[in-house]
């Protein structure tokens, strides 16, 4: 058996096959069309396709590759839900939503690249996604997402911006949850965010010169030894300006 369309609707897949290109004349991807294809590693959608149903891509535990069309606009929930070997997705602009349950369970997923139409993100888009690292997405639209994208949407803002070409938007989210960014930061490694913060004001010098502290004392090894660099000829202490360098 292989693609069961009518008219410009797919209906259902069921075919062993690794890759398959979704028809050029369909614009309705049905619920759970594809679901359960677990052999399935490439999937191809044509510009066609308008609407895609829910739990469409769920189950696929081998998908790798998937491209949404630049003329979806609306998902279903669940969308792909357990796509356990999806490592980076990337929607399309004009989306507005993001059902629930949409990436449940696909712990492979490091990058996701939003785009600046989308208006709502349901609360579970993202339940066991830990992996996730990477969320793109205009500083704007950060506050729709759930409260731990939010913190991995703002990190990845801060990794991928100096402290020059900041934002107000950023600077008021980060502002009142420094210890918590902070604590983020180190726990990545990352020593962009760490930077921007200290070139934004977002933190201070020494704040952060009383964080690494702490943290050798305690046993935490992170980047704890690269930042302590600082100090090991000043008797006081002190943070230069940029303890990266």
């Amino acid at each position: 058996m292989g693609a069961v369309t009518k008219g410009n609707r797919l209906i259902r897949y069921d075919n062993a096959a690794e890759h398959f290109d979704v028809p050029q004349h369909i614009e309705y991807i049905e619920d759970l069309a594809f679901a359960d294809c677990d052999r399935l590693i490439r999937l191809e959608i044509p510009d066609s396709v308008k609407v895609i149903g829910n739990y469409a891509f769920s189950n696929c535990y081998s998908l790798r590759e998937i491209r949404l069309p630049a003329a979806v606009r609306k998902t279903g929930s669940g969308l792909f839900q357990k796509c356990w070997n999806i490592r980076s997705v990337t929607l399309p602009e004009g989306m507005k939503t993001l059902g629930g349950d949409m990436f449940e369970g696909c712990h492979a997923l490091t990058v996701l690249h939003l785009p600046s139409s989308i208006e709502s993100v349901e609360r579970t888009a993202f339940s066991t996604c830990r992996s996730l690292r990477k969320i793109y997405t205009e500083p704007e639209r950060i506050g729709i997402l759930p409260a731990s994208a939010r913190y991995q949407a703002v990190l990845t803002y801060m990794e991928e911006h100096v402290p020059e070409d900041g934002t107000d938007v950023i600077d008021k989210y980060v502002d009142g949850r420094n210890k918590s960014f902070l604590d983020l930061a180190i726990n990545r490694r990352s020593t962009e965010s760490v930077r921007y913060m200290l070139g934004r004001g977002l933190i201070t010098a020494d704040a952060l010169s009383e964080y690494l502290v702490k943290s050798a004392n305690t046993g935490r090894v992170e980047i704890t030894a690269l930042l302590l660099e600082y100090g090991k000829d000043n008797n006081t202490g002190g943070l230069s300006k940029d303890p990266f360098k």
